[in-house]
């Protein structure tokens, strides 16, 4: 009786010694299935380096931020969890909490979590900007100021915060002040690439070609930004440069086959300018199959098939442009045109 005791307590002595090490065995397991389904190799990479290390809470974090950055919600924060298990006082792990209710639109467990934060570690100034960020999402305008304000009272040369503080005044309409900001966060921070599009959108809306610099600076960092690429040809076009945005137009959707908007103004170019309402026809086309509820685009392609004489499908066109946005002028013209 005494030798099966002593031999039982060891075998429980080595199965609770080894437990540990199997949960994270289980984890890895689980992970690495994740890793091939989302073809992570960095994944691939921190689960060899947890196995080595499973009591490291920074391994946790890294993991959770790669999981964060594929959409893995549930994982990211079980990673989240156990560092901050490990480790209570790493202010980083409660910002990635934060980061994933955020990125789960829990925005009100994200405040909290921010609000924690900002008690407990009251110098940290990416917890109080993310504040700031959070209540700008949900407009509550003057609270975002104060948070921002407050990071800038700890420390001056923060170039998100103006950054921040220039997309609220540009959201209020406060353009001059917007300018401002966002000239002060490029100053902070030259390569900062939503102030250099940002500015570059006020400019455009200003008739200012100035605008066209601020674009070339934020494509000079981010060159295959569909958004800041769209911006400047969208600006060209406006300009009258067909030829010039007709390049970018097709650099676009060589990023992306189904941008729309692209789509539709290499359509509306090429009935407009081009007069080859056939081809213009196929962009329109194409924009509809990226976004079916596209109305102005079944209006331009009923244009198209009016010209070419196909009288049925402008017909119904027009009316699939009027179902989508009742009393759209055009398409009522359009119809009227077709005497039907």
């Amino acid at each position: 009786m005494i030798r099966f005791f002593l031999i039982a307590c060891v075998s429980l002595l080595f199965f609770a010694c080894n437990q540990p090490i199997n949960d994270v065995k289980k984890e890895i397991a689980h992970s690495d299935s994740l890793s091939k389904l989302i073809h992570a190799p960095e994944l691939e990479a921190v689960n060899k380096k947890i196995l080595e290390d499973p009591n490291d809470p920074l391994l946790y974090n890294e993991r959770a931020s790669i999981y964060l950055k594929y959409k893995q919600n549930e994982e990211a924060m079980n990673d989240v969890k156990r560092s901050i298990r490990i480790d209570s006082t790493n202010a980083h792990s409660y910002l990635l909490e934060a980061d994933v209710f955020f990125a789960a639109n829990e925005t009100r467990r994200a405040k909290e979590v921010l609000d924690n934060i900002v008690v407990k570690f009251p110098k940290n100034t990416e917890a109080l900007l993310k504040l700031g960020e959070l209540l700008f999402f949900v407009k509550q305008y003057e609270l975002a100021f104060s948070k921002i304000n407050a990071a800038l009272k700890i420390d001056q040369n923060i170039a998100k915060a103006y950054y921040l503080k220039g997309s609220i005044y540009k959201e209020t309409g406060d353009t001059a002040k917007a300018v401002s900001s966002l000239e002060t966060a490029i100053e902070q921070d030259n390569k900062n690439f939503g102030a250099f599009l940002d500015l570059g959108l006020i400019y455009a809306n200003r008739k200012n070609l100035i605008a066209l610099e601020y674009y070339n600076n934020a494509l000079a960092i981010n060159p295959t930004s569909d958004v800041a690429l769209y911006a400047k040809a969208k600006l060209l076009q406006d300009m009258n440069k067909m030829d010039e945005a007709i390049q970018i137009y097709l650099a676009i959707l060589k990023i992306d086959s189904l941008h729309k908007n692209s789509l539709y103004n290499l359509g509306a170019i090429t009935l407009d300018q081009k007069n080859d309402a056939k081809k213009a026809l196929d962009y329109f086309s194409q924009a509809i199959q990226a976004e079916p509820k596209y109305a102005e685009a079944y209006y331009a392609r009923g244009v198209c098939y009016h010209q070419l004489k196909d009288k049925n499908n402008a017909y119904a066109d027009f009316s699939m442009c009027l179902q989508l946005k009742p009393n759209y002028e055009p398409a009522i013209d359009g119809l009227n045109k077709l005497g039907k």
